[in-house]
């Protein structure tokens, strides 16, 4: 018995699969932000630079995420306002939009006690960001 192969149908098979396996690969990564997240440590209270202490003072009473470079290094600070929880670092990203870096500072509200009203941290980043947000949630909900 002799089986004949049909060439054209082999090819145009390879092909579909290749188009299908290449669809599902890169459709998604064409629609998803690429951001990459930023390495930090959390600088301790008797650590904290004295000029980010300095300037501490007029962004105490507002909910913000500020940056600042010192010494070639970047630090990220967050403060609460006047909520009455304290705050805790979830994570922070780093994406491009509109060929301009955004650092997306995402925070936690917690119980007071078990928190605080500011956070310094400093990134392994060598440049400030163009533009910062605060992303905030709710410890519980």
């Amino acid at each position: 018995m002799k089986i004949k192969f049909n060439i054209k149908g082999v090819m145009y098979g390879v092909i579909f699969i290749a188009l299908i396996i290449g669809g599902f690969v890169l459709l998604p990564n064409m629609f998803m932000e690429k951001n990459k997240p930023v390495d930090y440590t959390i600088v301790q209270r008797e650590s904290v630079p004295t000029k980010i202490l300095d300037m501490m003072d007029k962004y105490t009473s507002e909910e913000r995420a500020l940056a600042a470079k010192l010494d070639g290094k970047v630090y990220v600070i967050v403060t609460r306002g006047t909520n009455n929880y304290g705050i805790e670092m979830d994570k922070i990203d780093l994406l491009k939009q509109e060929d301009k870096d955004v650092m997306r500072v995402k925070v936690i509200y917690k119980d007071k006690e078990k928190s605080y009203p500011y956070i310094v941290v400093e990134t392994n980043l060598t440049n400030l960001p163009d533009r910062i947000e605060l992303s905030t949630s709710t410890e519980g909900k």
